[in-house]
């Protein structure tokens, strides 16, 4: 891809996470087969007994895996990407959410199957043309910023940092149920609701 197409993709798109040119989707991925060997992380039994998945079976229980590909990252070290290698309920080409702060790994809502990606970016378009869950900032943080005072997720642990993981940038922001959480737990903690709605869970 070009470079200004890079510029312009990069920040904002996905509520301020950084879509990856092919080239640092390979250095990521990369890195991650270091941490597959790391005994205090991908290798670690203790570690890799910690790691569950939403729906149940349909994500490995593991901290890293060679067959997550990731395709989208928000600068924490968590990534939104496709699933080649699921678990035996799954299907490959699922979108997951998965990384560093995720022990517990989801298959995103309308991103199932062998089509996942296709059907997930779908259904963002969906949603961006329904104009629902999301508003156009300017990134000043001046208007309706909320602190983090309660705060809290399925997903959360209390020792997240502040930073890349929430909805940065000055483009498309969460509003709403979501306004201030870090995207990927947004989107996480709703695939979950949605699964339990639909008796998956």
């Amino acid at each position: 891809q070009e470079p200004e197409s890079a510029a312009g993709c990069s920040e904002g798109l996905f509520f301020g996470l950084t879509l990856l040119p092919l080239e640092d989707v390979v250095e990521e991925w990369r890195f991650w087969r270091e941490v597959d060997e790391d005994p205090a992380t991908g290798a670690s039994a203790t570690l890799r007994a910690m790691q569950s998945s939403i729906p149940p079976g349909w994500i490995r229980a593991e901290y890293s895996q060679r067959g997550w590909l990731p395709l989208v990252a928000d600068k924490a070290g968590n990534y939104l990407g496709v699933d080649m290698n699921p678990d035996a309920k799954g299907s490959a080409g699922q979108v997951i959410v998965f990384g560093r702060d995720f022990d517990t790994k989801v298959a995103l809502w309308r991103g199932e199957g062998e089509a996942g990606w296709a059907r997930w970016l779908a259904s963002f378009v969906e949603e961006l043309e329904a104009g629902e869950g999301f508003e156009l900032g300017n990134g000043d943080g001046s208007e309706g910023e909320e602190d983090d005072v309660g705060y809290d997720s399925y997903f959360f642990d209390g020792t997240a940092a502040k930073g890349g993981a929430r909805d940065i940038g000055g483009g498309i922001r969460l509003t709403g149920e979501y306004k201030g959480w870090p995207v990927l737990e947004a989107l996480a903690d709703r695939s979950m609701r949605r699964w339990i709605d639909a008796g998956i869970m």
